[in-house]
């Protein structure tokens, strides 16, 4: 018989490709320190231009809608059932 026990191994995130500009506001900002801060579905990212780097931010559990920027990047998600906003801070 089969062993039907889960594998162990983790999915790891090396890359995000694309960009989420429908039906959103705020969304691709340039810091001091010439990093992109943007986002792509539940996602945060901050890419370094310098040296074609991509940090990311995974602490969403729904899609982001914005991001206001301030002199750190708050990524804001909408919980679209209850009409609530949430609000996480990205340090860049």
């Amino acid at each position: 018989m089969a062993d039907r026990t889960a594998p162990r191994c983790q999915l790891r995130l090396e890359w995000i490709y694309g960009y989420r500009g429908h039906q959103c506001r705020n969304n691709l900002y340039y810091t001091a320190g010439k990093e992109v801060v943007y986002f792509v579905a539940g996602v945060g990212v901050v890419y370094n231009t310098r040296e074609h780097t991509q940090k990311f931010y995974l602490g969403h559990n729904d899609d982001i809608i914005r991001t206001p920027l301030t002199e750190n990047a708050a990524l804001g998600q909408q919980r679209w059932s209850h009409g609530e906003i949430t609000t996480h801070l990205l340090r860049t």
